[in-house]
């Protein structure tokens, strides 16, 4: 188990693995590829969704006004790089125009505390936002007059709406050459809540495996990795401040 550790918080390679621990790298890549399953499986079960009345107990007090109190779910969408696949289609599939290299993307929602209360699995870098949102089962943890915060490209306000919740982003323009002072200041107001999802993602992205490119050997183990590093993430202190 210290050796998949190891292997994920330092993004150690094989070879230099089996330096440190004296056995071959074969061995370790065996090793390793039969505990990121059995973490997953243990450490992911940190990742849940705690029901409406644990979250309005705990709260920040940035979420405690009115307006943000129904808040049960922040959300967005990461890339982590991957090595160029050597399959002409995976190419095409896991491409990110927005980060000019091949990704794969998940969807990760935190809670106002900021504990991580979901994750899906990843999707190559080509796949939208929404698609992956409407394929993940986020939509399955949404109960009735839930509030999900989001960034302006989430596109999902009809599906949201469809569950009896409601979908809270930043004011558009509609068209107007500048937005209004109200607007400015929704604007800043959701941005400075919502900060905590993107604080969320760079926890997970201390760890170097998912910092710098992930090997093409290891992406069949993607999903087991994210889901191991968003569980013990979970175990550290919130990321809002209490006092």
């Amino acid at each position: 188990m210290a050796l998949t550790l190891m292997k994920l918080r330092l993004g150690l390679l094989n070879e230099e693995l089996a330096t440190r621990f004296n056995i071959s790298a074969p061995h370790i890549s065996k090793i390793f590829t039969t505990w990121i399953k059995i973490l997953s499986k243990f450490l992911g079960t940190l990742v849940f969704n705690p029901s409406k009345e644990v979250v309005r107990e705990n709260l920040p007090p940035s979420f405690r006004s009115k307006k943000y109190s129904s808040v049960r779910h922040i959300i967005d969408c990461t890339e982590v790089f991957l090595e160029k696949p050597q399959n002409l289609e995976v190419q095409t599939k896991t491409w990110s125009d927005y980060k000019h290299h091949h990704t794969a993307k998940f969807l990760i929602s935190i809670n106002p505390s900021g504990m991580i209360n979901f994750i899906s699995d990843c999707w190559g870098g080509r796949t939208s936002d929404k698609y992956i949102t409407n394929r993940s089962g986020f939509y399955s943890l949404i109960e009735p007059y839930d509030v999900i915060m989001a960034d302006r490209g989430f596109q999902i306000k009809e599906e949201v709406t469809l569950l009896h919740a409601n979908l809270m982003v930043p004011p558009g323009r509609r068209g107007a050459c500048q937005m209004s002072a109200d607007e400015v200041q929704q604007t800043k107001q959701i941005a400075n809540r919502r900060i905590y999802v993107e604080q969320a993602i760079r926890r997970m992205k201390y760890f170097r495996i998912l910092k710098h490119e992930v090997p093409a050997t290891l992406v069949q183990h993607l999903d087991d990795i994210i889901k191991t590093v968003a569980g013990i993430c979970n175990l550290y202190p919130p990321l809002p401040k209490y006092k």
